[in-house]
Parts: C-alpha cells; structure tokens; sequence
C-alpha cells in the first residue's frame, strides 16, 4: 500500500497539466490507474526498479486483472510510441539532456508506467484471482470519475476570533460528512453538513481569562472540488450556524466560505484515503440582544476518506 509519506509528498506536488490519453476509455482508464501508482511513489522517491515494481504489484494486479487482454496490450504499444515520441529511450534521453533527470521527468514517468504494466502483465496469468474478472467497460479502480461517493473526514483547527474589536485564539476540531458526484477527469460537486466544537477561555472587561466556554457550530457547505492526478484543490461556501455551551436556542445564523488543498492515496480496498490542509472565513450575524458580529478564521489538517458507490 502507498504510506503516507507518500500521500505527504504527493499533496506538496500539485500541479496540473494537459492529458495525453490513448483513445479507447478502457485503455485510458488503465494508464491512469497505473500513472497514479506511479506518480504517488515517485513523489516520495523512486530507488531501484525492481524493488519499486514488486512493491506496486498488489495495487497494479487490482486494475491489470479488470481489463481485458487486449486493452493491455493496447496501452503497451501506445505507451511505446509516447516513449519514442517523447525521446525515448530515457537513458539516452538523460544523457542528451546533460544528466539531470528534471528534463526527462515526464519521459522518465512514462517509462515506469510501462514497466509497471509490463511486471503486471507477466504477473496477470498466475495471481490474478478468479473473482477479478476481465471487464469489457473497465472505468478505472485508481479514480472515480461519473461516480457518485461519499467524503467523510475531520480534524483539528486552530481559530482566530474577531468579535467586539476584541481578537482571540481558540483551539477545536470538526468532523464532516459529504455526499456528490464526480463530473469527469477533474470536478466534483458535493454537499453535506459538518459538526465542530472549540473549547476558548474568554477574556473579561479587565483583560483576564475566565473559565472553559464551549463552542459548538453546524455548518452546510456546497463543497466544489478539481482534482489532478493525485491532488485536488476545494473550495466551499455554506449556511452556518454557531451556539455556546449547546445551547442550540441560542443559535447565531452566519456564513463560511473555506478552501483546501489535498491529495488521495492509492485505494485501500473500497476506501481513498486521503488528507487535506484547510482554512476558513466565517462570519455570524446575532440579533440585536446577541452582542455584536463574530469573524473567525480556521486553520488546520483533517483526514478524509472517499468511498464510491
């Protein structure tokens, strides 16, 4: 299974680019299945082919063994003319281009796409379990597009509060379920609810603490999403609602835009793990005998974990 120093490296290698994809939708999903193992391993530093070959093997198997023989065969000779295309074979290529691997990345990428196919295809005839049966519409096992998925995640926050012309720090912590769909190769749309609570130690006319007030706020956000090969950027805005101590009558109404960066692991059986780095602007809006606005700004790293259904 790709680790999460892994997923770590691939979250700070966001970066976007045109696809270059064979025609056929089966084959196309096949290389980005492999072009996603191949890239969340490199971002964490490939070492020496074969040790890195067998260790993608279990996830390769996974999608080598749902797509059918001549898909396989398929991508293997577009994948040899994007190699030549591309200057292959790229040990030339890397001496031409003075021996830095940073101008032959793109080629150097392709070619472990192949070897990973072509160990997986070796491989194919003797470990691929008889339950993963060849699929003539095979639409990928590494990704998620026309999907429709639930996002589950949370974590902690840090949280600066503006309220009065007072500011303060607090600290707390949110979890959040979201249910959408994936539109393509990139967006997604989702909506859900989130449940947080903070904990601060307010201070007084005099500038000292008091004791522990308890926040809790519910937020509803409408969550748009835009991913690359294993990375994706978020952004939100939703209905929020904020009380103290629970007391849920005395509910303040407000607003909450937020935006994320995050990155998906490779998939551990039906699950993506994932994880994101997140911040938010709310703002609330009390009644007349509520006490004045409430600006905060949240700042933190949750975990997430998609699941297609």
């Amino acid at each position: 299974m790709i680790g999460p120093t892994r997923l770590v490296a691939a979250a700070v290698a966001l970066v976007g680019c045109a696809r270059h994809l064979p025609p056929e939708p089966p084959t196309a999903a096949l290389y980005r299945d492999l072009e996603r193992l191949v890239t969340l391993t490199e971002t964490a530093g490939w070492d020496v082919d074969r040790l890195e070959l067998e260790g993608l093997l279990p996830e390769s198997l996974a999608s080598v063994c749902r797509v059918e023989r001549v898909r396989r065969d398929e991508l293997l000779a577009w994948l040899d003319v994007e190699i030549a295309r591309a200057g292959g074979p790229v040990e030339d290529a890397w001496r031409r281009h003075g021996k830095k691997r940073s101008r032959v990345a793109r080629l150097l990428t392709l070619t472990r796409v192949r070897a990973t196919l072509d160990r997986a295809m070796t491989a194919a005839d003797a470990d691929c379990p008889f339950w993963l049966e060849p699929e003539p519409d095979f639409a990928g096992w590494q990704i998620s597009d026309g999907r429709w998925q639930i996002s589950v995640g949370g974590g902690g926050k840090g949280i600066g509060v503006r309220q009065a012309g007072r500011s303060d720090i607090n600290f707390g912590g949110a979890g959040r379920i979201l249910v959408g769909r994936v539109l393509g190769m990139r967006p997604a749309l989702y909506a859900g609810i989130e449940l947080g609570a903070s904990a601060s130690f307010p201070k007084d006319e005099e500038g000292m603490r008091k004791s522990l007030v308890v926040g809790v706020d519910i937020v509803a956000p409408v969550v748009y999403r835009h991913s690359f090969t294993n990375t994706y950027v978020e952004a939100e805005a939703g209905w929020l609602g904020a009380a103290i101590e629970l007391d849920l009558g005395d509910l303040r109404h407000g607003v909450h835009l937020g935006a994320a960066i995050g990155a998906r692991a490779a998939r551990a059986r039906w699950l993506f793990p994932g994880a994101a780095f997140g911040a938010s602007w709310e703002r609330t809006f009390p009644r007349e005998d509520q006490g004045a606005a409430r600006t905060t700004i949240k700042v933190g790293l949750r975990v997430a974990f998609d699941l297609d259904l």
